[in-house]
């Protein structure tokens, strides 16, 4: 396959194709129309010498060749230099982004493409392929994190297995109910883990296929409220439920469902016995707001919006065996976002309670 044109040779040979095309038409158009236009005005002055007239139209045939000679001249020139500083303005930049897509493919990601001013299209060209590039760092360092943090996450109750399992053959823990309730709930965990790394890559990818309807946000937050009630009761921590409001918003119900139900879930996990928990609605004319406030441990201000992260959890809850996946609220927050709204955390510090804030557009 043939090597194509540089960008400097295909500007050149396009310029010089316009500027054949007006010399043609000019030169056309001086041949037809200029001799009858002098010989008309030379008759006008009343010369009628044939040797003057003969005289007058070498001299003008002359000029108007030298004229255009010289022009086309300068115009090949022109077309040249201009065609050379045209290419090589536009052909810098591109040259620059394909040796950063020549990287990137090649699996660098720290990259710098220069800034190039010559033309709002190439500037912004830049700055999307800019963009992209950090954006698979993101992605390539997010992916890694994932991977490394699931595999923490697994040691646990693969450890547990393997230590039960090497007790049962060793003879040193019976085969009773309790071993295999053991054993059955970090199997449980493993598979709550798996559909909770799923959900979570098809929520931040937008890929779950939401099913909008209308719907009042009181009956929403009261299902949620009964279903999480048992759990409440038998913790022995309190859960209120306050809101009546008749306001409607467009939403998938079971994913909001599912959003109230982990926030819940992580309010009660993290509010001791006694405490309690208190979910509210709050309407506004752009949107609605569930409130989902405890009085359990607080989250440190530097860990406010940490906590939306993939397998980020407060020290207390790492250490629990009934701490969560670690996805819950991050899984939350994708859903909310797929929803048009957001989901944000407030906390004045530890001890001091937390409120998760669900915001839907009206």
């Amino acid at each position: 396959m043939s090597r194509p044109n540089s960008l400097a040779g295909r500007v050149f040979i396009a310029q010089l194709v316009v500027l054949t095309i007006t010399f043609v038409a000019l030169l056309a158009t001086i041949l037809l129309v200029a001799p009858g236009l002098f010989m008309y005005h030379l008759e006008m002055t009343g010369e009628d010498s044939p040797l003057v007239q003969l005289h007058a139209q070498q001299a003008f045939g002359t000029a108007v060749g030298i004229a255009l000679l010289a022009a086309a001249a300068v115009a090949v020139l022109a077309a040249v230099l201009l065609s050379w500083f045209v290419a090589r303005r536009v052909s810098r930049p591109i040259e620059d982004l394909a040796d950063a897509a020549v990287q990137v493919a090649a699996g660098g990601r720290q990259i710098t493409v220069p800034d190039n001013g010559f033309s709002r299209e190439l500037a912004d060209l830049s700055v999307a392929f800019q963009e992209m590039a950090e954006d698979l760092a993101s992605t390539d360092q997010a992916r890694a994190r994932l991977l490394t943090d699931l595999a923490h996450e697994i040691r646990t109750p693969l450890a547990t297995l393997e230590a039960h399992i090497d007790g049962l053959e060793d003879g040193i823990l019976a085969a009773d109910p309790h071993t295999f309730e053991v054993m059955r709930g970090q199997v449980k965990r493993l598979q709550r883990l798996s559909g909770d790394v799923r959900l979570a890559a098809a929520a931040q990818e937008h890929a779950l296929d939401l099913q909008l309807r209308q719907v009042r946000i009181s009956e929403i937050v009261s299902a949620a409220c009964q279903v999480a009630g048992p759990s409440y009761l038998e913790k022995g921590v309190e859960l209120h439920g306050q809101c009546e409001n008749q306001v409607t918003v467009r939403v998938d119900t079971d994913r909001i469902a599912q959003v109230l139900s982990n926030l819940l879930d992580n309010a009660l996990r993290h509010t001791p016995t006694g405490g309690q928990v208190t979910i509210s609605c709050d309407v506004d004319a752009r949107e609605v707001r569930v409130l989902v406030a405890d009085t359990g441990e607080g989250i440190p201000a530097d860990q406010l919006t940490a906590v939306f992260e993939r397998f980020h959890r407060v020290d207390g809850s790492r250490r629990s065996e009934s701490g969560g996946s670690g996805l819950g609220l991050t899984i939350a927050r994708a859903i909310a976002v797929d929803h048009g709204g957001s989901l944000t955390a407030t906390s004045p510090g530890p001890g001091g309670g937390t409120t998760l804030v669900l915001a839907l557009p009206r």
